[in-house]
């Protein structure tokens, strides 16, 4: 069965042997360093032929929370993902600084699987 959270967090290996968290979920208090964090959004069935699905397209939300804009880091994981097979569907506009000066800097990501065949 395809697992988009654990495929995304070994996209993202290279981030997490550079010392970044990368962790399912949301934002973490209990982190007070930059952390990647990795929501699954859902699927939807996909390339549809003879009325039934060949695959599914999952979704998934890679969010870096940081006291900083961490713009480069974006790109870097924009770039890994899309290496490992990815599509970027889009980023998020709340890239500024809320309150509790926290940024947040969120990219959506889908990839296609084909149904297994039984």
């Amino acid at each position: 069965m395809a697992d988009i959270i654990k495929d995304a967090a070994e996209a993202l290996s290279e981030v997490s042997e550079s010392g970044i968290q990368v962790v399912q979920g949301w934002y973490r208090k209990d982190i007070k360093e930059t952390h990647v964090t990795l929501w699954d959004l859902g699927e939807t069935d996909d390339s549809h032929s003879d009325d039934d699905a060949e695959g599914v397209q999952q979704s998934v939300q890679v969010t870096i929370f940081s006291t900083e804009d961490e713009v480069v880091l974006a790109a870097r994981i924009k770039k890994l993902m899309k290496w490992h097979g990815f599509l970027f569907e889009a980023r998020n506009a709340d890239d500024s600084e809320p309150q509790n000066g926290i940024y947040m800097k969120a990219q959506r990501f889908n990839k296609f699987y084909e149904e297994m065949e039984e």
